[in-house]
């Protein structure tokens, strides 16, 4: 059992590591999927600082897709001889299979790009005017160094580096825990003499709450924080996700295991251990369900992770991206998706 699974798990990683090579994409797509959450929203190629999502937010209802297949034909993928037969197969039909299979799933899409559109929204309150790489946008290469497969992560990261020099990139505001810990504290090593500052969104929005001030009220009055592993304890981030929600009008309700102690949504390991992954993040559900309904967090990952368990426990996962777009939108909360 222990062979298969690394067999599973190395399979895994060669196709992630070798769609990033191959297409500069993870899921292995070769058509633009991650610059529609941009559209209307008049962001320039040019500006500073350059907002960079990674597309993790946009990979969200293909990764659960990936994941779902993964762990669909684990005994499969585990007899020798498959990996070459599955490595043919997903360069023949991997993204035209997976686009089909994630078309149900494009809520959780939505939210993202709900999230991405609120975050530049948030920037734009504090008086920045952001910019915006669009279809150029590269992938980092974020979870191959997350899941152990730093060569790859290595390769990728000089493309993001020459591409930052050649667009004249040297500050970048990145939306999620994982990218902005692997561009501040990974990315120098494999890109030296990048010259690019990293800053998440929320080390901005935070020095100037102030400035941020909701046009329209909120669909809750309190929301329970759910701190990411990464944003707290390798990245310090803590406060200033709560007074961000505060400036947006909410009350912070804290949950068991919070800030630097904060426990596991149950990412990003369900590639190779969907059933270790779900109850994980299922114990972590329960314990934010016991303070609130209305849950808060900040990493795609998490988002993805913890919405499993929404009509079950009867629980809403928000982005606080997402809610920054409903509080700072034209538009009142109550005529915005749900």
């Amino acid at each position: 059992m222990a062979s298969n699974t690394r067999r599973v798990i190395a399979q895994a990683l060669s196709t992630l590591q070798r769609n990033t090579l191959h297409t500069g994409d993870p899921m292995g797509f070769n058509q633009d999927y991650w610059t529609g959450w941009a559209s209307g929203l008049g962001l320039n190629k040019e500006g500073s600082p350059c907002i960079y999502t990674g597309r993790m937010y946009q990979m969200l209802p293909y990764a659960q897709q990936a994941s779902k297949l993964a762990n669909r034909y684990q005994g499969w993928l585990a007899c020798p001889g498959m990996s070459q037969l599955m490595s043919w197969g997903n360069r023949v039909a991997g993204e035209k299979t997976l686009r089909r299979l994630a078309a149900p799933d494009q809520e959780i899409g939505q939210r993202g790009a709900r999230s991405l559109g609120g975050i530049a929204a948030g920037l734009r309150a504090i008086g920045l005017e952001p910019g915006y790489l669009f279809d150029a946008e590269p992938y980092s290469g974020v979870l191959l160094h997350d899941l152990g497969a730093d060569p790859g992560a290595r390769k990728q990261a000089g493309r993001l580096a020459a591409l930052f020099k050649a667009r004249g990139v040297t500050q970048v505001t990145a939306v999620d825990p994982h990218t902005v810990h692997f561009l501040r504290e990974v990315f120098p090593e494999y890109a030296e003499g990048a010259g690019v500052t990293v800053k998440h969104y929320l080390e901005l929005l935070a020095p100037a709450v102030e400035r941020l001030r909701p046009r329209a009220k909120l669909p809750m009055d309190q929301v329970v924080v759910h701190d990411s592993c990464v944003m707290a304890r390798y990245l310090g981030i803590v406060e200033p996700i709560r007074a961000v929600a505060k400036a947006l009008g909410l009350e912070v309700l804290e949950p068991p295991n919070q800030g630097q102690d904060t426990a596991c949504c149950g990412g990003p390991i369900e590639y190779g251990f969907e059933e270790l992954s779900n109850e994980v993040s299922l114990l972590r559900a329960r314990e934010l369900a016991g303070v609130g309904s209305q849950v808060m967090v900040t990493c795609p990952i998490c988002l993805l992770n913890l919405a499993r368990h929404e009509q079950e426990l009867g629980l809403r996962i928000w982005d606080l991206g997402e809610l920054l777009g409903l509080a700072l939108a034209d538009q009142p909360a109550s005529q915005q998706p749900a």
